[in-house]
């Protein structure tokens, strides 16, 4: 069961596969934001990401390359769009496949010595100038951002420098909102590409958005290059399927002649063909009967002047010898023949193949069924009647880059693997069956979850609906959809049987005792309400033994409750995800420990009265789990033996449970249907359906892109996706406990007047803007108890309630101005409608998390027991001190039924009693504090190369590591050395059998140390520049060699090293000074007694009643709001000195951050009443706040701090410069009017200036404010 914490649901946030270009959400699988690398797929369009949405390109923000079928608009609705893409920096470093030619010097021939042989396109090169044509806008009244347009035609010029392949190129090149797209035909040379783009490149610069070197109805020998809004793709699409169909532009205006290679015949005979395609070795003449022409089958790329070449002819004769049209080179296909000299060509119609299978072609992007059926010697209605089974085939229309298609009578073929599917017949790897099994049943979907036509794995209707084309074929889908292809369908299933009891499971935070409050005693947990409770959590030990230490106090008046079933729950959020404790499952249930940690678990059952053991495991195999390694594969397997082994070895009667997550994501690693089997029931956590960490996420929230729309984390139509889900995988419904909660998400509204599913919230996906609950103190997360107070305080200017249908949820929006929160949740009424509805469905019961949210009662901290006191006729009472709670939490709770002077003179002595607590406690703090105060130093010194390192880490966006962007690198990878940014470097460190070196070269060094200090908080004296060895790694020696079973003997070590050289270091030690904070309480004693009399003074006005003497207009009660802020800021300095030496000389990583910030906290609070002495005791506030960001994830939590106690104006400097005369106060002030300023020097700071204050010191503060706004205008005496 899921702790409910911000950082706990961060981990379900959408988690991306960087291998497969996936997205993996709640609800199944979808194409990542961006797609694959350039860099890693290689050029080779066959191996980018198939995208089948626009807006799966336009909502990614990296440069793209891109191609598609030119003949299906993506403008156009019932087009079925495949466009392969990858993302490019344009400095991407696969070899070139096609070698571009030189010229030849070794003809004699004065003709050929302008001639040249390519050694892979099988043609010659002449040099040859053509005249462009430039025009303006290729749609009338096109206006938009033109600065992105030399980016995208950068891009292009870098492929079709380094992957360019022989033949005619189309190709498509995004960077933010601009595309280019560009068509170079078969006669270009791809050497000429480059120079042409350049050219185009320039024009740009004077309004000019297209550029064609065109001659109507001869495509092979046409450039074009057109730009655009991407918005506007499908107009520049046009422009070059316009180029493809051998028709120009013919707007703009020609410009001055330009020089280009253009291929032609190897043999005698001019012509204007040209071609850049991969070329086989020269062929000789096929000999056949009178009649029958001579002839050669046109290869991949070919070109005519390729075909030419093999035929030993010029290319006008090749036109001749084949029907003389002018546009012949246009329509060469791969595998065509033609004739080579006079005569007829035979009969080359396709012939099934041997095994039956008909014969295949593989569509490219220019191609009509047309186009391939003339090259092919058939009819487009042939091509339709072979592929009425072929797979994914939906008509002529819809011709898909990369499809496998029938050119014959036959077998259907299997379909080309796609790189990124995983389910159904195209993942890569797939055979053809044998044993007659249908290719959609190929590669089922773990959890029996829906395959769509893609490839990918979902539970929504977008991928559980068949929308089969008009065709029939198989694995086809309609326009605009994805298509289910198995296990179809969204119902629910295996729910036709009852379970034998209906629980009502209530959950017990026995970690919630450490609140300061709603920290219910496990006994005061109402069992009428409950039949099970489940008591977290116990944890495992090292040794694998049941460990319950952490709340023994409540365990053991927990097992002797009665009238419920008790059930001890292992393990939760932070057992199962903190770098100390993670192995402890993963380890328990492994079969070499199994048995051990079973052993506990049956003894500890025996000696303990409880029914039951409970798993919360988060999760097995889970790969992405923050800060820890990924989950093995096995773990679930090893999860499902280890409860198997349980059960056979646990006494009779006692049960056994488990809790699942309702995520498709998480789950398919649980075997749920065999665990079924073996567990009393699940645990089934359906809340937590959305959250902050949904920001960004653009699959998490249903007509969301931004994925920051207010809904409910307990929506009733998502609750019912995730019980589909769970039965559809195997599990009955009679097995499935179903969670609701008592707590609900909250978000800070965008606009507090829109409260829809399509309004928005504020904040980032790791920083919630909502407000914190007084007891779970958590942005984002507040429970039923809480909320529940605010309704009945009214604590806020707006508090508004409401039932939500459409979700089946409680609403609850509440803050003051322009800042207020939306939450949903769940009420005692919803749960039991809820708790009905389930049940209806026969399912096994509820789960609450948890029982101790829900209200106040049981809480260590009730006010019950204090005496009411009458309201009627208050000013004859006197303040007996008896009533006095003696701690402002209670009396905030009882001010409204005491007078307004009893209320200040209780709350006076309050903080004269705090006061003194807090100096006797700094002198004991005071004791050995130095030592703690060593540690503190080293950590600040420690932490320095590790920030130094985040800062420039190259393997990160640059947004990561903003150092870069001051530095050039030159990398030695290989035998390649290169100097460029160091943003653009290929990805060398992606492959881990290589070592590489990188010198980063100074460029800005002034704009470096500013950054520096303010992304890191390492000052520009304390680094040295210097080479920086991570030592080695041994490269994987592989499987070549076979080792003599158990020999022990492993090859030689061959080491692989990683260097950074001229890199930003650490200097030594004992050149780098880090103040003492302790100083700072020692050098402000003299202010410190100074407040204490001048509050002793305050509370003897108010108590003998003389406060508004010559002031009658005072009020008693600014007495208390000036006092406790100096107040309060000291005692959270003291506690803090405490915290820090508790903290100690071993702590671990998390507690080292948290004493970082406890100590910069100390200094924040106590810094008023030192003033401008701090600078020569420990540093400027500001450099103190820095010092904090060498820690990280410390650094904004201390400069919020230091930005308002850091400002010498701000109210806490006022209000104690007006008590006690602290920097440039006006002297000691016990009279009303003094205390009077200082109370709206408090009054007039803002909601986000006491937000960046610590939580304590806001929960202080916010009773003080309690007790202001129930003030009333009564009078009471002191008694004496």
């Amino acid at each position: 069961m899921r702790r409910a914490t911000g950082s706990a649901a961060l981990a379900l946030s959408a988690i991306v596969s960087l291998a497969a270009a996936v997205t993996e959400s709640y609800s199944g699988q979808y194409p990542d934001l961006c797609p694959r690398a350039c860099e890693e797929a290689g050029p080779a369009p066959g191996n980018w990401t198939k995208v089948h949405h626009l807006d799966e390109l336009s909502s990614c923000t990296k440069d793209l390359v891109f191609d598609l079928n030119v003949h299906n608009s993506v403008d156009d609705p019932t087009t079925i769009l495949t466009i392969r893409a990858c993302t490019s920096t344009g400095h991407e470093t696969f070899d070139t496949e096609s070698q571009f030619i030189s010229q030849d010097e070794s003809s004699a021939n004065s003709t050929q010595n302008a001639l040249v042989i390519s050694n892979d396109c099988g043609a010659k090169t002449t040099k040859s100038y053509l005249t462009p044509r430039v025009g303006g806008p290729i749609t009338s009244g096109s206006s938009f951002n033109t600065t992105d347009i030399p980016s995208a035609v950068g891009k292009l010029k870098s492929f079709m420098e380094k992957g360019a392949q022989c033949g005619k190129s189309i190709l498509f090149a995004k960077s933010g909102n601009a595309v280019v797209g560009l068509y170079s035909g078969s006669q270009i040379s791809k050497s000429s590409v480059p120079s042409l783009l350049d050219e185009f490149s320039k024009k740009l610069e004077h309004g000019s958005y297209s550029m064609e070197i065109c001659s109507d109805k001869q495509s092979s020998d046409t450039f074009g290059a057109a730009a655009g809004e991407f918005k506007s793709l499908a107009t520049v699409q046009a422009a070059v399927k316009g180029w493809v169909d051998g028709e120009c532009l013919g707007q703009g205006s020609d410009v001055a002649p330009i020089e280009l290679e253009v291929f032609v015949s190897t043999v005698g005979g001019n012509s204007t063909g040209a071609s850049n395609s991969t070329m086989t070795s020269r062929a000789s003449s096929m000999r056949l009967p009178r009649g029958d022409c001579k002839t050669q089958q046109v290869q991949e790329h070919d070109s005519c002047a390729a075909v030419a070449s093999r035929c030993g002819i010029s290319v006008s004769d090749l036109q001749k010898y084949n029907g003389g049209a002018s546009d012949f080179c246009n329509k060469l296909m791969p595998k065509q023949h033609v004739c080579c000299g006079p005569g007829t060509l035979p009969d080359f119609r396709p012939q099934p193949q041997p095994d039956g299978t008909c014969h295949t072609y593989k569509i490219n992007p220019d191609e009509t069924c047309y186009l391939i059926a003339d090259a092919n010697y058939l009819k487009a209605d042939d091509i339709e009647g072979f592929n009425k089974n072929t797979w994914g085939w939906s008509g002529c229309e819809h011709l898909q880059p990369d499809q496998i298609i029938c050119l014959s009578k036959g077998d259907p073929p299997m379909p080309a693997p796609i790189a990124d599917a995983t389910c159904g017949p195209q993942v890569p790897g797939t055979k053809k069956p044998t044993d007659g099994t249908k290719l959609a049943d190929l590669n089922p979907c773990p959890l029996n979850a829906c395959c769509d036509v893609w490839g990918f794995c979902g539970t929504t209707d977008e991928f559980c609906t068949a929308t089969p084309s008009d065709t029939g074929a198989p694995g086809t889908a309609k326009p605009g959809t994805n298509g289910c292809i198995s296990n179809c369908g969204r119902k629910l299933v295996n729910n036709d049987k009852a379970p034998d009891e209906f629980r009502r499971v209530g959950y017990y935070e026995a970690f919630g005792r450490n609140r300061d409050c709603l920290n219910m005693e496990v006994t005061a947990v109402d069992t009428d309400k409950y039949t099970h409770i489940h008591f977290a959590f116990a944890t495992v030990t090292s040794a694998f033994a049941v460990d319950i230490s952490d709340s023994k106090d409540q365990f053991d008046k927990f097992v002797k409750m009665d009238k419920i079933k008790k059930v001890l729950s292992f393990g939760g959020w932070d057992f199962s995800t903190k770098p100390e404790t993670f192995q402890r499952f993963r380890d328990a249930t492994k079969p070499g420990n199994r048995d051990a940690f079973i052993a506990s678990l049956v003894d500890f059952v025996g000696h303990n009265a409880i029914d039951g053991l409970d798993f919360d495991w988060e999760y097995p195999g889970a790969p992405d789990i923050p800060d820890i390694p990924p989950g093995d594969k096995g773990e679930g397997d090893n999860y499902l033996d280890f409860l198997k082994a349980l059960k056979a070895k646990m006494p009779s009667g006692k049960t056994i449970s488990i809790a699942l997550p309702a995520s498709y994501w998480y789950l398919k690693q649980y075997p749920v249907k065999k665990m079924a089997d073996v567990v009393d029931y699940f645990i089934y956590m359906t809340y937590d359906l959305h959250g902050q960490w949904d920001v960004g996420n653009k699959y998490a929230t249903l007509n969301c892109p931004s994925g920051n729309c207010l809904r409910s984390h307990v929506n009733k139509t998502e609750t019912m996706d995730s019980l589909i889900l769970i039965t559809k995988a195997g599990v009955e419904s009679r097995k499935i406990v179903v969670g609701v909660s008592s707590y609900g998400r909250s978000f800070r509204m965008q606009d507090p007047s829109c409260s829809g599913p399509l309004c928005f919230y504020t904040g980032t996906r790791d920083h919630s803007e909502a407000y914190k609950g007084r007891c779970t103190v958590t942005s984002g997360y507040i429970s039923n108890a809480e909320m529940a107070e605010i309704v009945e305080l009214q604590s806020y200017s707006t508090v508004k309630q409401y039932y939500d249908k459409d979700s089946d949820s409680n609403v609850l929006e509440y803050g003051d101005g322009n800042a207020i929160d939306w939450v949903a949740y769940m009420d005692d009424e919803t749960k039991a409608s809820r708790s009905d509805w389930v049940k209806g469905l026969n399912f096994a019961g509820t789960s609450d998390w948890a029982a101790d949210l829900n209200s106040f009662d049981g809480d260590d901290f009730s006010d019950a027991g204090m005496p009411d006191v009458p309201t009627t006729d208050l000013d004859n009472i006197d303040c007996d001190p008896d009533l006095n709670p003696g701690n402002m939490k209670d009396l905030s709770d009882k001010a409204d039924s005491l007078p307004v002077r009893c209320q200040s003179l209780f709350a006076l002595d309050i903080l004269m009693n705090a006061l003194d607590d807090s100096l006797s406690l700094f002198n004991v703090n005071s004791k050995d504090y130095d030592d703690k105060f060593g540690y503190y130093e080293q950590w600040v010194k420690d932490g320095i190369d590790d920030r130094l390192r985040e800062f420039l880490n190259f393997r990160k966006d640059v947004k990561d590591a903003p150092g870069l962007d001051f530095f050039d690198c030159k990398y030695t990878w290989g035998r390649k050395t290169d100097t460029t940014s160091c943003t653009g470097m290929p990805h060398f460190w992606d492959y881990n059998d290589v070592s590489w070196t990188v010198e980063f070269i100074l460029k800005d060094e002034k704009g470096f140390y500013d950054s520096l200090v303010e992304n890191t908080g390492v000052d520009k004296d304390w680094i040295k520049f210097g080479t920086r060895d991570d030592g080695y790694d041994c490269a994987d020696p592989g499987i070549d060699e076979p080792r003599r079973p158990g020999g022990g003997v492993s090859p030689p070590c061959r080491r692989i090293k990683h260097t950074y050289q001229n890199f930003p270091m650490k200097k030594s030690d004992s050149d780098i000074h880090v103040g003492n904070p302790k100083a700072i309480i020692e050098a402000s004693m003299s202010n410190i007694t100074a407040l204490g009399d001048s509050l002793l003074a305050g509370y003897g006005s108010v108590g003998f009643g003389v406060y508004s003497e010559g002031n009658p207009d005072a009020s008693e009660i600014d007495a208390v709001v000036a006092y406790a802020m100096p107040v309060f800021q000291l005692q959270q300095a003291v506690e803090s000195m405490k915290d820090i030496k508790d903290i100690g000389e071993k702590a671990k990583e998390e507690k080292r951050k948290q004493l970082i910030l406890t100590i910069l906290t100390f200094v924040f609070m106590a810094l008023p009443f030192v003033g401008e002495a701090l600078g020569p005791i420990v540093g400027s506030a500001a450099a103190l706040a820095r010092i904090a960001l060498i820690v990280s994830e410390v650094g904004n939590a201390a400069v919020t701090i230091a930005d308002i106690v850091g400002d010498p104006t701000s109210a806490p400097f006022a209000i104690l410069g007006l008590i006690v005369g602290v920097g440039g106060g006006t002297g000691k002030v016990t009279k009303a009017e003094g205390l009077g300023k200082a109370a709206a020097a408090r009054a007039i700071m803002k909601d986000g200036d006491l937000a960046k204050f610590p939580a304590r010191f806001r929960e202080l503060d916010s009773q003080v404010q309690k007790i202001v706004s129930k003030t009333k205008d009564k009078v009471c005496h002191l008694k004496f």
